[in-house]
């Protein structure tokens, strides 16, 4: 079991310096206005399948259509436009969809350095993350 938590965190490293446009040759042109990031709930970050993380959805509401998952690093609308509990949320597609409120938290460097996260807009045209 530690091996697949080990190796899940490992993918979503991957993930996320391919997102930020480390791998790509992307670069942060210009900040999204009205959006922060946030991070999921320690428990979400366990999650071992796409399954076990808190769904994106259409509309705030728990009946609405699933339209995907979150990555661990959440662009949430500031200042906070919550309804019923779920905050709204930009997709990386440009989407905006929105998440259960509770499965987040405030963003903060993993490494405990002087990081920042800050919602861009890639090189691509893209969302992405700048610092």
């Amino acid at each position: 079991m530690r091996v697949i938590k080990i190796l899940a965190l490992l993918g979503f490293s991957c993930f996320l310096h391919s997102a930020s446009g480390h791998v790509q040759g992307l670069k942060a042109v210009r900040p999204i206005p009205g959006y922060i990031c946030m991070l999921l709930t320690p428990e979400d970050e366990l999650a071992t399948v796409q399954s076990q993380l808190p769904p994106v959805l259409a509309a705030p509401s728990p009946t609405a259509q699933i339209v995907g998952y979150p990555t661990g690093t959440v662009f949430v609308k500031w200042p906070s436009h919550n309804i019923g509990g779920y905050a709204e949320m930009l997709r990386l597609n440009w989407q905006v969809g929105w998440i259960d409120a509770s499965h987040l938290r405030p963003w903060h460097p993993m490494n405990n350095q002087n990081g920042k996260c800050v919602p861009s807009v890639m090189s691509d045209g893209n969302p992405g993350f700048g610092g």
